[in-house]
């Protein structure tokens, strides 16, 4: 993560994003850290790489292929829990 981000900034950032850019207009839904992304729909194959995109460019960490597994990507609060492993890596 970006160099003095916190844990909430990066939990709310996301949580913000995902609103804004992956929720269907249609859809009447509120996201929090602990809505489930894979299960709700929200995250497709092109959902998935425009919040990849997200992480890389506004967060600052890029993830690898090797990162890119269906449980890490289970909830805002698994994707952070991720990005705090490699940013201290």
């Amino acid at each position: 993560m970006t160099i003095g981000q916190t844990t909430g900034e990066t939990t709310y950032r996301l949580v913000a994003f995902i609103q804004d850019n992956l929720v269907p207009d249609d859809a009447d839904l509120e996201v929090d850290e602990a809505t489930p992304l894979l299960t709700s729909g929200l995250l497709d194959s092109l959902r998935t790489a425009r919040l990849l995109n997200f992480i890389r460019k506004e967060l600052g960490v890029p993830v690898p292929a090797a990162k890119l597994d269906p449980e890490n990507f289970r909830d805002v609060t698994t994707i952070v829990a991720m990005l705090d492993e490699l940013a201290s890596a």
